[in-house]
């Protein structure tokens, strides 16, 4: 006789739904996975998720509640098979508010009554310290995006999840080997296993493109979050050493400058070459903005992975990135991409080098967009095999089957 499935509970956030959704592909068959997307204001408006108004709801709501049927509808595919899928409405600012607290209490409470066997956090956040008394009888796993915070973004809130769960965990994943040596190096304490799975191409973005874009590459682009580590100075410093050579190339940076100085006595000097988008962008401008462009720029000062590079592969468009973190991992160099070091001169003379003779055409040739089930079922046995591994020594408890309605009823 077969035995049942293990029942995992994936707690996830807006910010990483486009790497989870590819990630849980390779494993929901495998698993019976309940999928928890926390939901925050500071994380309402994502890349994937858009949500203008977080009260009225309960702690945990059904992903159909809170979206509107469009939205639901595109993402209703990648929830074929899973058991469950809600989200965790946090409506507080404040992560360590009493409100963010209770939420997560309720949460561990809900988390409870179902039983899993397994927690898989795909980034601890702030807001789920008050699920930790709730799911300590549990195997816990943790995925890692970013062992140490980036330049300038460092803050201790942030190192109170982790030392309060970190004690927890039987397994830790990456999604790089660099991210995997950077977290051995800063918690050389922690002998727990540490395993190294792929991200894929970002798919989702798919939906949102339009075939009049198709082969109108016309810019140059640099987009997302913006950063300090993000190197948007650098750029700045770089473009007037392309337009020497190319003056009518377009650069376009997209992206919310609400907490990063904006140079705009740079960007009017050069305003015949540079477009600023100072605002989030949606999904369906950000699939225009990368179909029209030739190539994207990430002259990051340091990275693990990144989600800006998925998304621009999943649309086939070629790029610019720092040698650093794990970009050597995800772009080989003068293949599908090109690798250069985080200054100035670096940067111009790749995007030049880019430029020439049109090399970015050559370079989106290589650029492998589709999913693989080559890399599928190696993130599928990394994950199941550990799942099953420190589930091996514990005696499976006898578990009550509820379909998610009885949960909420219950809970409720």
């Amino acid at each position: 006789m077969e035995n049942p499935k293990l029942s995992v509970v994936y707690y996830t956030h807006t910010y990483f739904l486009d790497a989870t959704l590819e990630t849980l592909k390779s494993i929901k068959d495998k698993v019976d996975i309940h999928l928890l997307i926390e939901l925050a204001p500071e994380s309402k408006k994502s890349t994937i998720i858009s949500v203008d108004n977080l009260e009225g709801f309960y702690a945990i709501e059904s992903i159909e509640h809170v979206l509107d049927s469009d939205s639901y509808n595109l993402l209703k595919p990648y929830f074929m098979n899973l058991a469950s899928v809600n989200f965790v409405m946090h409506t507080a600012i404040g992560s360590y508010s009493i409100s963010s607290i209770m939420t997560a209490t309720k949460v561990g409470k809900w988390i409870k009554l179902l039983q899993p066997d397994i927690i898989h956090f795909d980034t601890i956040s702030s807001r789920t310290i008050g699920i930790y008394p709730y799911i300590r009888d549990l195997k816990v796993f943790i995925t890692i995006h970013d062992p140490i915070a980036h330049s300038g973004e460092y803050s201790w809130k942030k190192r109170i999840p982790k030392f309060v769960y970190y004690k927890l965990v039987n397994s830790f994943f990456f999604y790089s080997n660099f991210a995997k040596m950077q977290f051995i190096k800063y918690h050389p304490r922690i002998d727990k296993p540490k395993h190294v799975i792929k991200l894929q191409p970002y798919s989702f973005i798919n939906h949102f493109c339009n075939v009049e874009n198709e082969g109108n590459d016309s810019i140059i682009l640099f987009f997302g979050r913006i950063s300090y580590y993000k190197g948007i100075d650098i750029l700045f410093l770089a473009i007037p050493k392309v337009l020497e050579k190319y003056p009518n190339e377009q650069f376009v940076i997209a992206g919310d400058f609400s907490n990063y100085p904006t140079n705009y006595d740079f960007v009017n000097k050069y305003a015949r070459n540079i477009k600023l988008i100072d605002e989030y962008v949606s999904i369906d401008l950000l699939a225009k903005l990368i179909q029209t462009s030739k190539f994207i720029v990430c002259p990051y000062r340091d990275a693990t992975q990144s989600g800006v590079l998925m998304t621009t592969m999943a649309l086939g468009k070629p790029t610019i990135a720092s040698n650093v973190g794990a970009f050597p991992e995800y772009v080989e160099d003068n293949v599908d991409g090109l690798l250069t070091e985080p200054n100035a001169t670096s940067l111009s003379n790749s995007i030049i080098k880019a430029l020439d003779s049109n090399k970015y055409k050559d370079l989106a040739l290589h650029v492998n967009k589709n999913y693989s089930f080559n890399t599928a079922n190696y993130n599928q046995h990394k994950i199941v095999s550990a799942y099953n591994y420190a589930y091996a020594s514990a005696k499976r408890p006898q578990h009550i089957k509820r379909n998610k309605k009885t949960y909420n009823e219950q809970f409720y």
